[in-house]
């Protein structure tokens, strides 16, 4: 009935075989999950990057802001033409 598998050598061969087909199922199924993986990380850091952007704009721009109007009025109580003769 199996005439195939006479020597040792040939069922080495077959579970060879086998044990290589099962090792690039499981590294196919690997790298399906590692491709999926990223994916999520490359929307999830979209999703930061579009965070970050707005909080630049929301809250920082108006920061800068009210950093150059106090600079600009710490240089003009400083300024010795305007200050005031006693």
């Amino acid at each position: 009935m199996f005439d195939i598998y006479q020597t040792p050598a040939d069922i080495l061969y077959l579970i060879m075989t086998i044990g290589g087909g099962l090792a690039l199922f499981f590294l196919a199924l690997a790298l399906y999950q590692l491709f999926a993986l990223l994916r999520k990380a490359n929307k999830l850091t979209e999703k930061a990057n579009d965070t970050v952007e707005l909080l630049n704009h929301y809250l920082w721009q108006p920061i800068k802001w009210f950093m150059i109007i106090m600079e600009k009025a710490t240089e003009a109580m400083t300024d010795p033409k305007r200050s005031k003769k006693k």
